[in-house]
């Protein structure tokens, strides 16, 4: 069976204030225009179709669009599952109409793994869930983890596994080769859970013949050929910027898993430029770019002065400034507005307290403020 494995589209996505959406449309249908030749058998969106539970109008139509186009012009059967992202109900919406046609949609999680056979390869959609949906849907009140929601779907899965077939896996979440830092994760990805509950091992997926994950924005393997993370379609944050972003083309069968990478140019991409105002005032780009001033003193109106050469001018830091005691609260007003709240946060800290945060407290903070998000989204 040849299949793609795509996930985290993230349709929406708005970056430091600049929507995605054109980008997202661009890369989609240079996508669809790629794949049309290959011969597929089948496509799968691991997760994280949508950047919001609750989606602009604009991000619909256009997933509306793009997944019309690969049912009716790729003509393969497409399976896609709900990211933390998402919202379960919405994924899971008019899911029996779209069977159908060959658009399966699995946005909640059920007591019993779904499962699709598609030319005698099983495919079991796993949506994202939290370990308080998967207690109350299952009855389980041991359930406290992601690790417990895996063990409890997997060893479910095992009792109907036959393992001279093909099978496959799909889901979204942190899958580890042992330690967190094994996975090479990147500012984008919202934390699932408080601390180290989100984590889930990947010898848990040993007993599949390929998993296909979602929620990590850089494509990997995780210990196995097999396990693989396709990552983002595009870069969303600065931390990104050195990712190669790819489609990952699988060819598989029985005891054999070989993955092709295909690349695809984005409409803008999204850099880091270093160096000294002077200098860099000189250039123009129209790329999505992240400044790193090297100048010991702040400029006046920084911002608006790089975005009339750099219209897409996304962020910007003073490297030195620390060290010429300035903190970032030092910043004009347009400045600031490229600060995540996070980071605004720090900079409160460090101006009022004068001391720095240690990475351990950066990293609560940061998981605090996702949680609220996701309270309010």
């Amino acid at each position: 069976m040849k299949l793609l494995h795509t996930a985290d589209w993230h349709l929406g996505k708005i970056v430091n204030e600049f929507s995605m959406l054109d980008d997202q449309r661009y890369f989609l249908e240079t996508l669809i225009e790629k794949i049309k030749p290959l011969e597929l058998d089948l496509i799968i969106i691991a997760g994280d179709l949508y950047d919001r539970s609750l989606p602009s109008k604009e991000a619909v139509a256009l997933a509306d669009d793009i997944l019309t186009r690969l049912i009716k012009e790729v003509k393969v059967p497409t399976l896609v599952i709900a990211g933390n992202h998402d919202s379960n109900e919405r994924i899971e919406y008019g899911s029996q109409l779209f069977t159908q046609n060959g658009l399966y949609m699995e946005g909640t999680v059920k007591p019993v793994t779904n499962k699709v056979t598609i030319n005698g390869v099983n495919f079991y959609l796993v949506p994202f869930a939290d370990p308080a949906q998967v207690r109350e849907i299952v009855g389980n009140p041991d359930i406290r983890t992601m690790e417990d929601i895996s063990h409890h779907q997997i060893n479910a899965i095992k009792e109907t596994l036959h393992p001279d077939e093909l099978n496959v896996y799909i889901g979204h979440g942190y899958v580890i080769n042992g330690q967190p830092q094994s996975i090479e994760a990147s500012d984008s990805e919202r934390p699932l859970t408080i601390g180290t509950a989100e984590y889930v091992p990947v010898e848990l997926f040993e007993c599949f013949d390929y998993v296909a994950l979602g929620h990590i924005h850089k494509p990997q393997k995780i210990k196995y050929e097999h396990i693989r993370y396709s990552g983002s379609i595009l870069k969303y944050s600065k931390s990104e910027v050195f990712h190669k972003k790819q489609i990952s083309i699988v060819d598989l069968e029985k005891g054999r898993v070989s993955v092709s990478p295909l690349y695809i140019e984005a409409k803008r991409d999204m850099r880091v430029i270093r160096g000294y105002f002077d200098d860099i005032i000189t250039g123009q780009s129209d790329d999505y770019i992240f400044f790193e001033l090297e100048d010991d003193q702040l400029i006046s109106d920084t911002m608006n002065r790089l975005r009339q050469r750099y219209p897409y001018a996304m962020g910007l830091e003073y490297l030195h400034q620390r060290d010429n005691n300035h903190s970032k609260l030092s910043h004009t007003q347009d400045d600031l507005k490229q600060l995540a709240y996070p980071e605004l946060f720090e900079a409160f800290y460090e101006e009022h307290t004068e001391t720095n945060l240690t990475e351990h407290e950066k990293k609560i903070i940061k998981q605090a403020f996702h949680a609220a998000e996701r309270s309010l989204s």
